[in-house]
């Protein structure tokens, strides 16, 4: 009973946390991205960037709700791209590409 008084405490810490980390892992994943698509001489850092940005700021908009109904879909071996979020998803990912000078990928030397 003495911890009750501390659990909004450590919700709010927890949940600011997660705010303040919450830019730190996007842009880890473009990184990540990024050195992928240089490793594999798909683009250059520039190109990269702008594809890498686009795409992780796309799969940052989908819920957990709908991460665990595609995954779902894919246990019960249905195809979830009939998904209206999934649809919608993919034409953005799409357009991520769009104007960029992308080439196919090539073992790292």
């Amino acid at each position: 009973m003495k911890l009750l008084p501390i659990l909004p405490l450590a919700l709010f810490s927890f949940f600011a946390m997660s705010q303040a980390n919450a830019v730190d892992i996007k842009q880890n994943n473009i990184n990540q991205c990024v050195n992928g698509a240089m490793k594999y001489k798909v683009a250059d850092k520039n190109t990269a960037t702008k594809l890498c940005s686009c795409t992780i700021n796309v799969r940052s908009k989908m819920t957990i709700g709908q991460m665990w109904e595609i995954e779902s879909y894919a246990q019960d071996n249905k195809d979830p791209s009939s998904l209206p979020y999934v649809k919608t998803m993919q034409r953005d990912l799409q357009q991520c590409t769009e104007g960029l000078d992308l080439k196919p990928p090539q073992k790292p030397s």
